[in-house]
């Protein structure tokens, strides 16, 4: 079981720019103050309290830790050292910017015991970065993906494909760019226009327009399969539905839906299906999957379902086979069956 992630929000703390899509305030729903030691005490026992016995790890996430005032880091790592004592955390993740990751810092962070460290890379792509405001370039975040992974630390990258100027192709070669320099783990977060950002002014000048969703489910499906042939985990795609939120209101515009991430791995299920079926006599009528993928292969509202009844597959059940590995499928048909895994059956090609 992956361990239970404590989410203690920090918003823009210690960060030198104000980013193009960025307004921290309305995705963490906190005040400009850090949280006190008794709040983040208090906040560690409640989420004990209510997943007992697993393995837990606070995480600071919503600014640059390591661009705070020292000061500042210590009385947030100070609160949480005795629950780390104690065995009641497993450990303490951070999140920060590329340009804030030097030798001093890593030492820092490694005496307050601090495990996994995200970075915010968003692109690896030059122009990309330089229209989004970051204030550093593609590779700054390189070198400190390897600097952290090197130091010992649980390295993770965060990416925001379809920012001004990114193609589906430089996502894809930021995505491949973090793995090959050394990221262990990756999140995956499509840009949204939010309100009170500058993305929304050039949103509603006319200035640019975002991926439809669409189009995003195909980008982050194709990353999935990239993440999964690399053997890298994507650990969170997109924005979680209760993180402040609400079409209309705080998401202006993009590709933004509450199960996206399973929008993205139904995509990859749906073209498996589909090439799978051009080895059999007649249409699939049974789909077989491993048990825990049964929602993804049939896909969001039965999506799956319907796509290939258009298309004159006409799938009538998808059942579950505890022999078969999350990754696999078998099709069948009047007896003939294929089978084929997302990762040895798709290419890339394919998900154009």
């Amino acid at each position: 079981m992956h361990p239970l992630i404590i989410p203690l929000f920090i918003p823009h703390a210690g960060c030198p720019h104000a980013c193009l899509y960025c307004n921290q305030r309305l995705t963490a729903r906190e005040t400009d103050d850090l949280p006190r030691p008794e709040q983040i005490r208090a906040t560690v026992r409640e989420w004990l309290r209510r997943s007992p016995g697993r393995s837990a790890e606070v995480a600071f996430f919503g600014g640059s830790f390591t661009l705070l005032p020292r000061e500042r880091q210590e009385r947030l790592l100070d609160a949480v050292q005795p629950l780390v004592d104690a065995g009641q955390l497993s450990g303490i993740r951070i999140s920060t910017r590329p340009d804030g990751l030097d030798e001093a810092a890593l030492a820092f962070l490694r005496d307050y015991r601090v495990r996994t460290v995200e970075i915010g890379v968003q692109s690896l792509d030059d122009e990309v970065l330089q229209r989004a405001g970051r204030g550093h370039r593609a590779a700054e975040s390189c070198a400190a993906i390897g600097r952290v992974a090197g130091a010992g630390f649980h390295t993770g990258a965060q990416l925001l494909p379809g920012l001004p100027g990114d193609t589906p192709e430089r996502s894809l070669a930021s995505l491949a760019g973090v793995i090959g320099a050394g990221a262990q783990f990756v999140r995956i977060y499509p840009a949204l226009v939010l309100t009170g950002t500058g993305l929304a002014q050039l949103h509603a000048t006319g200035g640019w327009q975002p991926p439809s969703l669409d189009a995003t489910v195909r980008l982050c499906a194709r990353m999935l399969l990239l993440a999964a042939k690399a053997g890298i985990p994507v650990i969170r795609l997109g924005l979680q539905s209760d993180e402040g939120l609400v079409a209309g209101e705080t998401v202006l515009a993009g590709p933004w839906h509450p199960a996206l991430g399973q929008l993205a791995r139904g995509e990859l299920y749906f073209l498996l299906v589909c090439a799978l079926a051009g080895g059999l006599a007649g249409a699939p009528e049974q789909v077989f999957c491993h048990p825990r993928r049964i929602a993804d292969v049939v896909g969001h509202a039965r999506r799956n379902l319907v796509r290939w009844h258009q298309r004159g597959l006409a799938v009538q059940r998808v059942l579950a086979d505890a022999g078969l590995a999350p990754d696999e499928l078998v099709v069948q048909s009047c007896g003939h069956r294929m089978s084929g895994s997302i990762l040895t059956t798709l290419n890339d090609e394919e998900m154009l």
